[in-house]
C-alpha cells in the first residue's frame, strides 16, 4: 500500500500535447533514418511494415492538429505530414528507399517546431485538448 501514492502521482502526469508531438515527431525521424539507411534487402518486409506504422501515426497524428486557432500554422503542418505520407507510401510501394530521402530531417524540423510550442508559457492552439 506505500506505493499508492506514486502511483496517483504516475496517473496524474502527463505530457502536454506539444510535447507527445515532439516525441512522436522524433520517433518518425529515428524510424525513417533507419529505413534510409538499411542497406540490405532481405530487410525489406520489416522496413514495410515500419513504414506502414509512420503512415499510420501520421494519419492518427493529423486527425489531432487544431486547424481553428491558428489556420495557418495547422495548415502547414497537415500539408508537411500529408507530403510525408506520400513519401513513405511512395517508397513502401516502389521498394525505394529514395522516397525517404529528406524525411528524418523533415520530422526533427516538426518536432523542434512543437519543442517551440511547449516551452512557451501561453497554451498553444496547435492541437486539440
Amino acid at each position: 500500500m506505500r506505493n499508492t501514492g506514486a502511483y496517483a502521482e504516475t496517473q496524474t502526469m502527463t505530457l502536454s500535447h506539444e510535447r507527445a508531438f515532439e516525441e512522436l515527431y522524433l520517433r518518425l525521424a529515428r524510424r525513417t533514418s533507419e529505413a534510409l539507411a538499411e542497406r540490405n534487402d532481405d530487410e525489406w518486409p520489416t522496413i514495410a511494415v515500419q513504414l506502414e506504422r509512420c503512415v499510420s501515426l501520421l494519419g492518427y497524428m493529423s486527425g489531432l492538429i487544431d486547424v481553428t486557432h491558428s489556420y495557418e500554422i495547422a495548415t502547414v503542418i497537415l500539408s508537411l505530414n500529408r507530403f510525408a505520407v506520400g513519401a513513405l507510401i511512395r517508397a513502401k510501394g516502389e521498394h525505394d528507399r529514395i522516397h525517404l530521402d529528406g524525411l528524418p530531417q523533415l520530422f526533427v524540423s516538426l518536432a523542434e517546431i512543437f519543442a517551440t510550442l511547449d516551452s512557451q508559457s501561453v497554451r498553444s492552439p496547435m492541437t486539440r485538448r
